[in-house]
This record gives structure tokens, sequence and C-alpha cells, in this order.
């Protein structure tokens, strides 16, 4: 019996190339990107040029799909100003071709729940898992603080700011908690999610760290131990602006996450172990694989 056919969008991106090169060999593969010179096809990956704007080649890219992985978030470098309303009409496209195509599962990577308050960016993941959840079979979501890999527009710019400034400037958000998690981790648990049972997975690392001590710890693991500065206040808007002329990230990917910063972002039941049978790496190790990545 030949293996089913399995969907992948965001292949492009620091996730989903992870997952395509993970996914390789494994069975057939179908990739819907916005510009395919920028995938290796082959003999068991097929490569489509769409964007999920484009309802009636969605559709056509799911005949004969099995499984979808839908890794797709507008906000990035250079994506949409408005990456909420955006978010949600590509995750409305998807799940009406799903539909339409009898499609048997859909794999998602989300947020986790916020304490303490939710951004713009946080709520549109969860809407998006929303949306996804409602196409008529299985769903799968997994939900993910900040992801530990080189190559994270999140974690590569946190890098450069410890390793660009003499002295770390920090804001409010500094004593929240968070439970960053490695790339490796996430890309093992996305490959098992085709067979758990369907819902949503908090996945995690072992380290509850607040936002100080993840710099401070980030800054050692370096080579680069800074001195921090505790600020009364928390503006994402300047923090994204001032982030920006140090790294090599934009404000519209920078803005949204500063402002995702003010909340805990650690999770109660951890499903890595428990689920997929996955141990988490610890922070260190996480960052020492990232920051040696070339």
């Amino acid at each position: 019996m030949d293996a089913p056919l399995i969907l992948l969008t965001g292949a492009t991106g620091f996730v989903g190339g992870r997952l395509l090169e993970e996914l390789r060999g494994r069975g057939p593969l179908r990739c819907v990107v916005r510009d395919a010179s920028r995938i290796e096809s082959g003999p068991d990956v097929e490569v489509v040029e769409a964007d999920l704007t484009d309802t009636r080649a969605i559709a056509c890219a799911m005949d004969g799909v099995d499984c979808a992985y839908y890794l797709v978030h507008s906000m990035e470098a250079g994506g949409s100003d408005d990456f909420a309303s955006r978010d949600r009409e590509l995750a409305e496209n998807l799940a009406e071709a799903a539909r339409g195509a009898d499609l048997r599962r859909i794999v998602y990577l989300g947020g986790v729940e916020a304490a303490g308050g939710r951004s713009e960016h946080l709520e549109s993941r969860h809407e998006v898992e929303r949306i996804l959840s409602a196409f008529g079979g299985e769903f799968v979501a997994l939900r993910a603080s900040m992801i530990i890999g080189a190559g994270s527009g999140s974690f590569d710019a946190l890098a450069q700011l410890v390793e660009r400034l003499p002295v770390l400037a920090l804001p409010t958000w500094r004593t929240r908690l968070c439970q960053p998690v490695a790339i490796d981790n996430v890309i093992a648990a996305l490959v098992a999610c085709d067979d758990v049972a369907p819902g949503s997975y908090d996945i995690a690392g072992p380290d509850r760290l607040t936002f100080e001590e993840l710099t401070v710890r980030l800054g050692e693991l370096q080579g680069n131990p800074r001195p921090t500065v505790a600020l009364p206040f928390s503006n994402s808007k300047l923090e994204g602006a001032v982030a920006a002329l140090f790294t090599d990230q934009d404000t519209e990917l920078l803005t949204p996450l500063m402002a995702g910063l003010d909340a805990d972002l650690v999770v109660e039941d951890n499903a890595l172990e428990r689920v997929f049978g996955i141990t988490p790496t610890p922070f260190d190790a996480a960052v020492t694989r990232a920051l040696a990545a070339p």
C-alpha cells in the first residue's frame, strides 16, 4: 500500500524548512510555496508554487492529500503590517480547501496560552488554531513558547542584541517567565503528530526562566556576559524600533514580539515526554547548539 500524501505549507520558513528535511524519504510530500526556486524537489518531494490567498490553487494542491501541516505565519520580516487579518484569511482558505478535499488531518504549530495577558500576535495564533480546528476532520495543534534554534527570528534577534549591546536595558517584562523549547524537540514532535490523538498539546523545554535570567544566561553562553539595567516601563513600539537598529530583523517582526513578552509563557502540562516520548532539551544545550550552527 502506498504511503499517504502529506502537504506542507511554510516549507521555506525556520520550522518548515527543517520539517521538510526530516520528512524527506518518509513518503510522498507536496510543498506549497510562493517561490518554487527556494526548495529542491526530488522523487518524493513535489513543489507547488502558489499563494494561500489563491483559493483555486490551494484546492488543487489539496487533491489526494491525507495530512496537511500548516506552518504559515504572516508576522515575519517583510510581512504584512496587519498580520492578524492576513493570517485569518490564509487559515480560512486552507480550512475551506481541506473541507472540500475531505482531508483526514491538519497539524498546526501555534503558541502557548499566555498567563497574565495576551498580545495581538498570540491572540492571532489562537484564532488560527480555532479556524483550522473547525475544518471537519482530525486536528492536532502544538503550542510552543520561544523556539531556540539558529534561523529563528526571535532567537536570532535576542542573540544579536546581547552580543552587540554593552548594557542590556530590560523593560518591566523582564520578570515574566518563559519556557523555551529546542527546535529539534519541535521537529520531532511535529513528525509524530500524524499518529497522536487529535487535540492541542503544549510543548516546552525543562527550564522555566524569567526573561532577565534567559538574557543573562544567553550572554554567558556567548562568552559575552552583559550587565542589565531595569527600566520602570514597557513600550513595545519603542522597544521594537530600538531592537531593529541593532539586529538583522525589522520592526514588523520585532514590535509584536516585544508586545508578546508581557505575559508568562509557561506550560502546566508539557506533552513532549508524556505524549511524544521526547526528552526535553535543557536551555543551555539548546542555545549552545544554536550558537554553533553555521
